[in-house]
């Protein structure tokens, strides 16, 4: 596969070669229970101990902090499941962003069944928390605010300061919890000074693998388990460990951490060369937020559904998605871009490029060539 035209990182991005080759060995030698008394079941327990103490350190927060999960979907739903389920927090209701993952939309919607009283706080179409009208729906009864870092289709980035402090001003005891699969390595998580309590984290959008995240407690929230069982995790998740998933996601999550530090630059520029090769087409209207995250572009070419521009663009071979990957079975709109403002034509028709590492600006020509091939076929059409 051609890394420079795998334009959906967004959806899932290539393992680093580099974790792969550390962490093998956990899957063949090395493949200890970490609960197993003997020398490779200690030797499972301290490689655990050492992912749980480098994913906390790349953080700034305590090894006892990070709860690994099998991924961010398990990690909103025990941040929000967990948080409603404790008689020691009080409040009644959640309030989540109108363009909330699945994740958290879906666990909101099963709460909601169960008795818990769920309220959307609108967005601007600029796709941001709309600052006032969440300042209006704050009470003494709100428990857990829940808002994603960076919108996983529109690449919008929250202001969670802003939020944060708005929500300990007025109601100090509720919970702040963020989805930050998309923010991860990409963007600072400002968790001190948002004052947030609890953090989602993938590891499959940062080069690490499928099927292992984490719950990061910024704050000692008491949370009580989803899933029961032998106790793992200090009886917050149950199950027989994952080391090499969590071994992996700290290594690339530590990798990321550093190739952002010295391609914040390269960046920026990557998406402002694909905002203006998308500009030059007269039929194509690009979303853009003030606030936007160099990793994703959105555009939209009605009236053309977005399935077939997602097919002319891998007959050049370029692989990009319509919409977030964990929706891509349903006919509707994205709740998502409707949210923001974008008409029922536009949302069907919208394609969502999403980058990482290994887009570069060196291979970005030969990369637009190539979509410039799509769209002469698509503006006949």
């Amino acid at each position: 596969m051609d890394l420079e035209c795998y334009l959906d990182n967004a959806a899932t991005t290539p393992l680093f070669p580099e974790v792969a080759d550390v962490c093998f060995p956990l899957l063949t030698e090395r493949f200890g229970n970490p609960s197993s008394p003997h020398a490779l079941g200690m030797d499972a327990r301290r490689a655990l101990n050492q992912a749980r103490e480098r994913l906390a350190m790349l953080l700034g927060l305590p090894p006892q902090a990070v709860t690994f999960t099998s991924g961010g979907t398990e990690s909103d739903n025990l941040a929000l499941r967990g948080s409603f389920a404790s008689a020691r927090l009080r409040g009644e209701r959640l309030l989540i962003s109108a363009i909330e993952h699945p994740a958290v939309m879906r666990t909101a919607a099963a709460l909601e069944r169960e008795g818990v009283k769920i309220e959307r706080i609108p967005v601007t179409r600029q796709g941001i928390v709309d600052l006032p009208a969440f300042e209006a729906l704050l009470g003494r009864d709100v428990r857990v605010v829940s808002c994603m870092a960076v919108n996983n289709e529109l690449g919008t980035i929250q202001p969670l300061e802003e939020i944060g402090r708005t929500l300990k001003r007025a109601v100090p005891h509720a919970v702040f919890h963020v989805d930050a699969v998309q923010g991860l390595a990409k963007m600072p998580i400002p968790w001190r000074s948002a004052q947030i309590d609890l953090l989602s984290l993938s590891a499959h959008k940062v080069h690490g693998p499928k099927g292992v995240g984490a719950l990061v407690r910024c704050r000692p929230v008491p949370l009580e388990p989803w899933i029961e069982g032998g106790g793992q995790e200090d009886g917050l998740r149950s199950g027989t460990e994952n080391v090499f998933g969590a071994v992996a996601l700290s290594l690339a999550a530590e990798r990321s951490f550093g190739l952002a530090k010295t391609q914040a630059a390269e960046r920026v520029r990557y998406a402002e060369q694909w905002i203006a090769e998308l500009e030059r087409h007269s039929r194509v209207r690009v979303f853009r937020s003030e606030r936007a995250s160099p990793f994703i572009v959105q555009f939209s070419l009605a009236p053309i559904p977005g399935e077939v521009i997602l097919t002319h663009l891998e007959q050049e071979g370029l692989l990009a998605s319509a919409g977030s990957a964990c929706s891509t079975h349903s006919p509707e709109p994205s709740h998502v871009l409707l949210a923001a403002g974008l008409s029922e034509q536009d949302a069907l028709s919208s394609i969502r490029l999403s980058f990482s590492w290994p887009n570069t600006l060196a291979g970005q020509p030969r990369v637009l060539q190539r979509f410039r091939g799509a769209m002469e076929r698509l503006e006949k059409i």
